[in-house]
Formats: C-alpha cells, sequence, structure tokens
C-alpha cells in the first residue's frame, strides 16, 4: 500500500494548536515532527563543510513516516514548492552542462558497485557533498542547493526520530533520466549486500525534479515499487513528490522515460561505531 501523508504547513500547524487549547485537547503527535537540526556527512569522509547559519525553510510534516519500517513506500506530495522544485532542476541542469555528472553505477555506490550494464541501467548522477561543492560558485544555484539540504537534514531528524536510529553519514545526488525511453534503471534493491567497513544504507528517499504536467501515459518514467505479499505500485514522477522507504526491503524499478527525467536522491546511513566527518557542525 502507498501511504500518502499530508503535509500541515505553518500557519495550519498554528490553528491546530489554538483550535486544541480551546478546547482542552492536546495537539496530535503526528502533527508536528520535532525540529532538531540533525548533521549530515559526505559520503566522501575527507570532505567537511563549513558551519553556516541555519536559513532554509521549516521542515515539513510527514504522518506517515513510520510505515517506511513495515516496507511500505511513503508518497508526500508538494514536499517542495514549485519555485524551489524549478530553481533545483535548473541548478542540476546547469552542473550537466559543465560536465559535472558522471554515468551512473549499479548501486551507485563509489568503490563498491559492479560496472555498470546498459541493460540494467542507464541514467547520470551528480554528488552534491563532492562533484557540485567543486562546481565554481557561479554554476548553477548554490542557495537553492544549501535550502535543499537544510530539508533533508531535517528530514533525517525525523527519520532517526520516528523510523531508525541513523548516524550522520549520507549520500545525496541529483540523478538525470535521458528522454526518449532511454533512461531506466531495472528491478533492484538499494541495500543489496553488506560491505565491510562501509555503514549499511537503511532509509532511501526520491525527490523528483520534474515539470508539473508530467503524465506517465505521456511521458512514461513512473517509479514503480513491488511491496512483498502485495499488489505492485506506482507513483508518478511530479515535481516536489517526496517518496521514502527502507533501503533492504523494497524492490523497485524506474520505468524507460520519454521526457528527461530529474530527481535528487538520497540514502540515510545506519548508525556506525566508526568516528565520521559531518556535513552540519553543532
Amino acid at each position: 500500500m502507498v501511504v500518502e501523508s499530508n503535509i500541515l504547513s505553518r500557519a495550519e500547524r498554528r490553528q491546530l494548536k489554538k483550535r486544541a487549547k480551546a478546547a482542552g485537547e492536546v495537539t496530535p503527535a503526528t502533527a508536528q515532527v520535532p525540529s532538531v537540526k540533525a548533521p549530515l556527512a559526505s559520503k566522501k569522509p575527507s570532505r567537511r563543510a563549513k558551519k553556516r547559519k541555519r536559513n532554509g525553510p521549516q521542515q515539513t510534516v510527514i504522518p506517515a513516516i513510520e510505515a517506511v519500517t513495515l516496507g511500505q513506500i511513503v508518497v508526500t506530495k508538494k514536499w517542495i514548492s514549485p519555485r524551489l522544485v524549478e530553481r533545483l532542476r535548473a541548478d542540476a541542469s546547469a552542473l550537466r552542462a559543465t560536465g559535472a555528472f558522471t554515468k551512473s553505477t549499479i548501486g551507485g555506490r563509489v568503490g563498491e558497485s559492479q560496472k555498470m550494464k546498459r541493460s540494467k541501467r542507464l541514467s547520470e548522477c551528480c554528488g552534491l557533498f563532492d562533484d557540485a561543492a567543486q562546481a565554481p560558485p557561479t554554476i548553477g544555484d548554490v542557495a537553492a542547493r544549501n535550502t535543499i539540504m537544510d530539508m533533508v537534514s531535517d528530514l533525517h531528524a525525523a527519520l532517526d526520530t520516528r523510523v531508525a536510529p541513523l548516524g550522520d553519514e549520507m549520500e545525496l545526488q541529483y540523478l538525470y533520466y535521458p528522454g526518449d525511453d532511454a533512461g531506466f534503471y531495472g528491478k533492484h534493491i538499494d541495500q543489496q549486500e553488506r560491505i565491510p567497513g562501509k555503514p549499511n544504507r537503511v532509509v532511501s528517499m526520491v525527490l523528483y525534479l520534474n515539470e508539473p504536467d508530467w503524465a506517465v501515459a505521456r511521458d512514461g518514467g513512473a517509479l514503480m515499487a513491488y511491496p512483498d505479499g502485495r499488489p505492485a505500485e506506482m507513483v508518478e514522477p511530479i515535481g516536489g513528490t517526496l517518496v521514502i522507504f527502507h533501503s533492504e526491503k523494497l524492490i523497485h524499478e524506474a520505468l524507460p522515460t520519454k521526457r528527461d527525467r530529474w530527481a535528487l536522491v538520497g540514502w540515510f546511513m545506519e548508525k556506525s561505531s566508526q568516528t565520521t566527518k559531518r556535513l552540519r557542525t553543532q
């Protein structure tokens, strides 16, 4: 079952609290995720981001987020504004034009993946913590990039509190699938096997950055999920839609796309006893 969560704006949360207070009730716990800023780390441990003030928008609310632990796929529409979708897509496109994108590998993890097979996957990626960070600040939209990294940091805090204990390390990258039925990724599980000395992927996220008029019947590119023991489920890759699922439990695939398809994808790692470098310093 696809679990769709509703987003409460800051104004709606204030309204809900006022009504609850007037009625002598307690505001439901699902109405707000604790506002905790969690540090993230680059997939390259040698990189450390500079400490900076938190300027991004306040985190959004995902009431059904616990369903991830059951192997379900949690879909939140309009997780970010159409304007931010547009800015991030333009940022990714600008980075790709400068050569910051590389061909994706199976599993997507440097040094531990199989060689890419065209029969299995055709896409390009750009790591936000390394490839994008090395680009000149005049390339793309650095402010939009920083905004979404702050929001992902807040999402990390919510997942750590309500889904599973997470480490400070994660992977985050732009993903591009070329159109004309060329871009796709066959059935797979994100965490296929444990790598000695490497933290496991626990939770996967996909944030679509496509145009608002995307239609699967015309454009293809749907995300198909295959939960264990349940019918297949389809998610339309409409810009602003956030998808979260368990990295070890859900078989899924990206169907061939007739139109250039953009997304921001990430993997939140398990807690590790190893010392990691932090993206956000407290």
